[in-house]
């Protein structure tokens, strides 16, 4: 019984469900492997390990549906399908247990997928059993997911990438439903076009609804969001103006002292005259001439004085020192209320230092160090600061070790304009980088400060990891090298460029896929620039925290759609089906009726069940069933005459297809020769051999086209013909009408044509046709065809053999042409070899040369009598056909036999001998002939180049005399009765 149900079965399964199948299979094993990578993927980066275990259930899918593809081999084609739809909603049941959001989706998959695989890949009978499973299995899968708590996994990238997936799935799906539609029962259609119909018309108006709900919703967010980011913008560019505006009063304010310090020292400019008495600090008794000729003073005196060796000591420059000693009661103070300035000195003019405070800076120094060189005394001085203002060094690590300094120098000027010197103050940045590290937006926000050439004044780590670069090791007295130039993003770079311009402003720029706001102001005493960078999460927690409540109401809005959409698909889906069986159901019943018609039983008749299109249907269908019985009865008459006719042209057919076989073979032995003697007796024999005709001949006009003369033929009665010089009068017969007007002239009935000639030689000629031969417009001949039967000749035939008379003519012209050719060869051939011995028969006249010989070591001149030595071996040297000389071998041995080889590279020898006496003798003449050529072209241009009569005569003998040594030459006049 089993086994009845069994081969019941397969026989309901078609071809194409069996390929619906295996398209189905392979469809879900690439989306199954392209999820499980998803989901590996995702439980990779997120640390989601959950997510694991769903891949693994995926990837053994697919090694199960491989085991599959080996049962439907089977023919357990039908059980194949059953447990690919199990392993499917097994695969998806599990998804909603480990991660939320999905299960709306999943569940209308689940429906769709089964219904499509049983009504595509497997019996109609399992049609509504599928639809069965499908929309149970959904709605299990849904309320699973509405049920489970919401501590599942949440991946949002999933969320983005599972439609794909479903749309991944559902393409092919719908192609094969496409590409079936036309096959699948009325009631199928019916049912699937209102569920499509309903399923667009809901989806839209849920569509609608949603996107007009999230529209309003991301309207008022959009607006809530901006207000707090303008809010975030204001508090940064407040935070950054601030700290910048700090820094910038710090510099200002030493900016402002030490130009109060280098008035003062302007200032004791106008009571030089008191100071240089020394009543405070005498600089003659003070200072010290160390042991490498510099001068230093005390340790002890509140300020270090250093002057290098290379500058003289005189009273001009003790007299100034006593002045500047005066900054003592300035300079303390300053560097007491200025803890960032390190130091702060004054250098002269003349070349000293005088430092605060006293480091004893004479004896830490280079004897010869001149401190006018320096850039923070060059950048101050006229030349380089005309307009006297501060000036500002780059930064430097100090030597003293006290970290990363930068100098600013003011020029010391009197009242009347005259140039004194320098008062520099050595800024500590660390102080200043300090407060910039402890600027802080966020939890990870930092502050980075850099001068107007991008270089780093100060950066925490995050800082130099932003940039991409390492903290660097500046050597003392030595500048920083690292700039920001160049270094990051290209987004961080266009920003590094708005720094560096020195513009203040406000940018979002992403670092590590997080948005950070990031300002930026410059510091105008200095020309640093300051940036702040925070990320914009830390900045908008309220902004995120509010977005966030709004998701949820978002979700839940959107949950509560999926789930009105999932039960109306579902309700649209059984509606649909109940629809369709109303409908369909008398559709069946008269299907039912018109297949036993089909079947041959031509007295069944529908039931006329209703007044609708139905009941019209069936009337008219009992009216078609009469009408068919009585039209059966001259049907066979019919297909009987049809029959006939089809008979009829396939024999005309075949006979045309061999026709064009026999030309081919004609065609090709046309091709087997050139030689036209031997070229048209092969014709007339493949013409009548291929097409079963009684006499074959061909005719070509004689040299004063008077005559057609016989010149080929197949027949007994033709060679006869031959054997006497059949010709016929152009004019006269069939061939002559054919080879005078230059068109085929047929004879269906030779006995009623008035133009046929009766030849005795073929008695048996009851049909003929004569086919000119032509090239172009110029008739040479004509193809004689003759039948023993009546009309032989169809027109299909006619056209055949004109065709076939057009390759006998272009293969005649042709072998004539090949044989005009050869001839002209072959006369070229022989002139050329009788030209050659000519010409060599007169060099060698010419020549008083014998022939040479070599005696294994020297080549010696032959004489007349050496021409007759012995010799063994004697190769000939011919050029062209012609003998113009003899290689002789005489072999030390008179036994010596000489081998093939020897003889063959003897002959080789000899035949380029040949050539190369050849082209020695064409080059011998040729310059001959340039030769005289020239001596001509000489007489001739001495000769032009004078007009009068005798020195012309004179000038030709004189020439020809030269030219011809050994000769009298003489010029004669005579008159035309006068003889030599």
């Amino acid at each position: 019984m089993s086994q009845s149900i069994k081969t019941n079965t397969l026989k309901e399964v078609t071809d194409q469900n069996i390929r619906n199948g295996y398209l189905i299979i392979i469809v879900l094993m690439s989306a199954a492997i392209l999820t499980a990578s998803l989901f590996a993927y995702f439980g990779f980066i997120n640390g989601q390990q959950q997510l694991y275990i769903v891949s693994a259930v995926l990837m053994a899918t697919v090694l199960i549906d491989i085991w599959l593809f080996a049962l439907m081999r089977s023919g357990r084609f039908v059980f194949a399908m059953m447990l690919v739809i199990t392993l499917f909603l097994i695969n998806v049941t599990i998804v909603p247990f480990f991660i939320q959001d999905l299960g709306a989706i999943i569940a209308v998959t689940s429906i769709v997928v089964t219904i499509a695989i049983t009504g595509l890949a497997m019996p109609s009978s399992y049609s509504l059993s599928g639809i069965a499973v499908g929309v149970t299995a959904g709605l299990i899968i849904f309320l699973i997911d509405l049920s489970l708590p919401d501590n599942r996994l949440n991946v949002p990238q999933l969320e983005q990438y599972v439609p794909i997936i479903v749309i991944f799935i559902t393409i092919p799906f719908g192609v094969i439903v496409i590409r079936e539609f036309r096959k699948f029962s009325l009631r199928i259609k019916v049912a699937f076009s209102i569920l499509v119909t309903g399923s667009i018309i809901v989806a839209a108006l849920l569509g609608f609804g949603i996107g007009r709900v999230a529209s309003i919703l991301d309207n008022l967010s959009q607006k809530f969001e901006t207000s707090v980011a303008e809010n975030t913008i204001l508090q940064i560019n407040r935070v950054v103006q601030t700290e910048a505006g700090k820094a910038d009063i710090l510099f200002s304010k030493t900016v402002s002292d030490v130009l109060g310090i280098a008035a003062y020292r302007a200032q004791l400019e106008t009571q030089q005259k008191i100071f240089i008495e020394g009543a405070y600090w005498n600089a003659s008794e003070k200072i010290l001439r160390l042991p490498n000729g510099q001068y230093g003073n005390s340790p002890a005196d509140p300020s270090s004085i250093f002057i290098p060796n290379i500058y003289v000591v005189n009273e001009a420059l003790l007299a100034d020192l006593n002045t500047t000693i005066y900054l003592d009661f300035y300079a303390t103070s300053f560097l007491k209320s200025h803890p960032e300035v390190v130091s702060i000195y004054y250098i002269s003019d003349l070349g000293y230092t005088t430092y605060y405070p006293n480091i004893n800076l004479a004896r830490n120094i280079p004897a010869n160090f001149d401190v006018k060189n320096q850039s923070f005394f060059s950048i101050a001085t006229p030349q380089n600061n005309p307009e006297k203002l501060p000036r500002w060094t780059d930064p430097y690590q100090d030597p003293a070790g006290t970290g990363l300094i930068v100098t600013l120098s003011v020029p010391v000027y009197t009242k009347t304009g005259e140039f004194k010197g320098v008062i520099g103050a050595d800024i500590q940045l660390t102080q200043i980088s300090k407060n910039i590290s402890n600027i802080k937006l966020g939890s990870t926000g930092f502050a980075f400060l850099v001068d107007k050439n991008g270089t780093i004044l100060a950066m925490p780590p995050q800082g130099y990891a932003l940039f991409g670069m390492q903290p660097e090791e500046i050597p003392l007295n030595e500048t920083p090298k690292q700039s920001i130039i160049a270094k990051g993003t290209d987004e961080l770079q266009a920003i590094t460029q708005k720094i560096i311009s020195g513009e203040t402003s406000l940018d979002i720029i992403q670092i590590n896929n997080v948005n950070n706001y990031i300002g930026y102001a410059p510091l105008q005493t200095p020309g640093y620039r300051l940036a702040i960078i925070a990320p914009s999460s830390e900045l908008n927690i309220g902004l995120i925290t509010s977005r966030d409540e709004l998701q949820k109401e978002i979700d839940a809005s959107f949950q509560g759609a999926i789930t009105i959409l999932v039960f109306l698909f579902i309700g649209s889906l059984l509606i649909s089906l109940w629809v369709g069986q109303v409908i369909t159901k008398p559709l069946v019943n008269l299907t039912k009726t018109v297949e036993d018609v089909a079947a041959g039983n031509l007295s069944a008749r529908a039931n006329v069940e209703a007044q609708d299109e139905t009941g019209l249907l069936a009337a008219s269908i009992n009216i078609m069933t009469e009408r068919l019985n009585d039209t059966l009865s001259g049907l066979e008459e019919r297909v009987a005459e049809r029959t006939q006719e089809l008979e009829n042209a396939n024999e005309k057919n075949t006979r045309r297809a061999n026709q064009f076989e026999a030309i081919a073979r004609v065609a090709q032995t046309i091709r087997s020769t050139q030689a036209l003697e031997a070229l048209l007796p092969l014709i007339t024999v493949a013409i009548s051999e291929n097409f079963d005709f009684y006499h074959v001949g061909i005719f070509l006009l004689d040299t004063r086209r008077e005559y057609a003369v016989l010149v080929a033929a197949n027949s007994e009665g033709g060679k006869k013909m031959l054997g006497r010089n059949h010709r016929l009068l152009i004019g006269d017969g069939i061939v002559g009408y054919a080879t005078n007007s230059g068109q085929p002239r047929v004879a269906l009935n030779v006995g009623l044509d008035s133009a046929y000639f009766n030849n005795p030689d073929l008695p048996d000629t009851l049909s003929e046709i004569a086919l000119p031969l032509r090239i172009g417009s110029e008739t040479f001949g004509a193809l004689d065809v003759q039948s023993n039967q009546l009309n032989a000749f169809a027109e299909e035939d006619i056209n055949i053999l004109l065709t076939l008379a057009d390759q006998v003519s272009v293969a005649i012209q042709n072998a004539r042409s090949y044989q005009q050719t050869r001839e002209a060869l072959e006369q070229a051939e022989a002139a050329s070899i009788q030209l050659s011995g000519q010409q060599w028969k007169q060099f060698l006249t010419r020549q008083n040369v014998q022939g040479f010989s070599f005696d294994g070591v020297d080549t010696i001149q032959l004489n007349q009598s050496d021409k007759q030595r012995p010799h063994s071996l004697s190769i000939p040297l011919t050029l062209r056909g012609t003998k113009i000389g003899t290689i002789k071998l005489n072999a030390a041995n008179p036994d010596r036999i000489w081998t093939n080889d020897e003889i063959a590279m003897v002959q080789a020898a000899a035949e380029r001998t040949s050539f190369a006496l050849e082209n020695a003798r064409l080059l011998q003449e040729a310059q001959k002939r340039a030769a005289k050529e020239r001596t001509i072209g000489e007489i001739s241009a001495k000769i032009g180049s004078t007009s009068n009569l005798e020195n012309i005569l004179q000038t030709a003998i004189q020439e020809l005399g030269n030219t011809l040594p050994g000769t009298d030459i003489a010029i004669q006049f005579s008159t035309n009765q006068e003889t030599e």
